[in-house]
C-alpha cells in the first residue's frame, strides 16, 4: 500500500477518504484477498500515473529544447538576413554611383556638343549677316547707278580697282613659295575688305589645286569627324605650314645664309640675302646686320662701317647706293682714232691731219707712264 502523502497532483482527496471509508465498513464484511486485489490495482494505475507524468516532463524538457533552438535559429537568420540587405544595399548604392556618373558624363558631353552647335550657330548667322549686307550694298549700287543713268549720261562712271587674284599654291615643298602665297592671300583679303577669319578661311581654298587640294580635302573630313579644328586664320596657316614646310628650312636658310658673299653686283647680293633672310623667321637685327656686312667685299663693308649704319635697312640703303666702278683696261684704240680723225683746215679749205709737237707728245707719255693706279676702295 502506498503512503498516503503521495498524492497525485491533478487529482481529488475527497474520493479517496470516501473511498477508504466505504472500504472500511465494507471491510467488515469483505473478504481479505479482495481488499489486497483492489489495493494492487491502486497501486498498478498509480505506477501508471507516475510513468505518465515522467513522460509528459520529458515532453517538456525537449519542448524547451526545441524553443531554445528555434530561437538560435531565428537569431542566425536574422544575422543573414540583415547581412543580405547589406550587401544589397551597397549593391544597390554602387550601382546607383554608377549611373551618377555616367549620367554626368553624358551631361557633361550634350553640354560640348550644344555649345558645338552654338558655335556653328553663330558662324552660320555671322555668314548669313554677312551676305545680307553684301545683298544690301549691291541693291544700294543697283540703285544708285540706275538713278545716275537716268539723270544724266555726261558723268562717267567711278573707275573700279581691279585687285590682281593671288596664284594658286599646288602643294610645293618650297619654303619662299608658301610665304608668298600666305602674303599674297593677306594682301588680297586687305585689298577686298575681308577681316573675318571665317570668310578668310572660306575663300582661301580656291586658291589651292593639285596636292595642296588634296590635302584641304582631307583636312575638311578631319573637321567634319572632330579629330581636327580650323577655326582661325591663324590655324589655316599653322596646318598648310606643317603639311608643305620644308623641315629644317629655318636652319638650311640660317646656313645659306653664312655661305652667301659679294661676288656679283652688290643689287644682286641684296636680293639673295633678303630672299633668304625671309625664310627665316624671327632672325635678331644685329645678326643680320652683322651677316649682311660679313658677307660684303671689303670696299662696300668699309664704306657702310664709314657711314655708321646701326641697322639692317640702314647698311642696304647704303650698299644699294654706292656705285661699283670696275677696273678696265686701257684700249688705245679710241684714242689713236681721235688723234688720226683731228684735223687742222689749210687756206685752201682742205683738211689736214694734225701732227703734234715732238715736245708735246713727250708730255703726254711722261703723264701716261705717272698715271696712279685707281684706289683700293673701288676695286673688286
Amino acid at each position: 500500500m502506498s503512503d498516503p502523502s503521495e498524492i497525485v497532483p491533478g487529482t481529488s482527496c475527497a474520493p479517496t477518504v470516501v473511498e477508504q471509508g466505504s472500504r472500511r465498513r465494507r471491510g467488515k464484511s469483505r473478504d481479505p484477498s479482495r481488499a489486497r486485489e483492489e489495493l494492487g490495482d491502486i497501486e498498478t494505475r498509480l505506477a501508471k500515473i507516475e510513468l505518465h507524468l515522467i513522460d509528459g516532463d520529458e515532453k517538456i524538457e525537449e519542448l524547451d529544447t526545441r524553443m531554445e533552438e528555434l530561437d538560435r535559429g531565428m537569431d542566425e537568420f536574422r544575422e543573414e538576413m540583415q547581412g543580405a540587405l547589406n550587401q544589397a544595399i551597397d549593391k544597390v548604392m554602387g550601382e546607383g554611383e554608377s549611373l551618377k556618373i555616367s549620367f554626368s558624363n553624358e551631361v557633361a558631353a550634350l553640354r560640348e556638343e550644344n555649345r558645338f552647335l552654338r558655335e556653328e550657330l553663330d558662324r552660320v548667322l555671322g555668314k548669313v549677316k554677312d551676305m545680307e549686307e553684301q545683298m544690301s550694298l549691291v541693291r544700294m549700287a543697283i540703285l544708285q547707278g540706275s538713278v545716275v543713268g537716268a539723270a544724266t549720261t555726261s558723268i562717267a562712271p567711278t573707275a573700279r580697282v581691279e585687285v590682281p587674284k593671288p596664284n594658286a599654291f599646288h602643294g610645293g615643298r618650297n619654303a619662299k613659295e608658301i610665304d608668298n602665297f600666305l602674303w599674297s592671300l593677306e594682301q588680297y583679303f586687305r585689298a577686298l575688305g575681308i577681316t573675318e577669319d571665317a570668310r578668310k578661311i572660306d575663300h582661301a581654298p580656291l586658291y589651292l589645286a593639285d596636292t595642296a587640294m588634296v590635302w584641304w580635302r582631307r583636312r575638311l573630313l578631319d573637321i567634319e569627324r572632330g579629330t581636327c579644328t580650323i577655326s582661325t586664320w591663324d590655324d589655316f596657316k599653322r596646318e598648310l605650314k606643317k603639311q608643305f614646310y620644308p623641315e629644317n628650312a629655318a636652319h638650311e636658310a640660317r646656313a645659306k645664309l653664312r655661305r652667301l658673299s659679294h661676288k656679283g653686283s652688290i643689287r644682286e647680293y641684296v636680293k639673295e640675302f633678303m630672299e633668304t633672310l625671309l625664310e627665316i623667321p624671327d632672325y635678331p637685327d644685329t645678326e643680320a646686320l652683322f651677316a649682311f656686312t660679313d658677307g660684303l667685299q671689303n670696299w662696300a663693308r668699309l664704306e657702310i662701317e664709314r657711314r655708321g649704319a646701326r641697322d639692317l635697312a640702314t647698311a642696304v640703303s647704303i650698299a644699294e647706293s654706292l656705285i661699283e666702278l670696275h677696273r678696265r683696261e686701257r684700249n688705245p684704240s679710241p684714242r689713236k682714232e681721235r688723234n688720226e680723225g683731228s684735223s687742222s683746215h689749210g687756206k685752201d679749205g682742205s683738211c689736214r691731219p694734225y701732227k703734234p709737237k715732238e715736245g708735246h707728245h713727250k708730255v703726254q707719255k711722261e703723264d701716261q707712264g705717272m698715271q696712279r693706279p685707281p684706289l683700293s676702295c673701288f676695286s673688286l
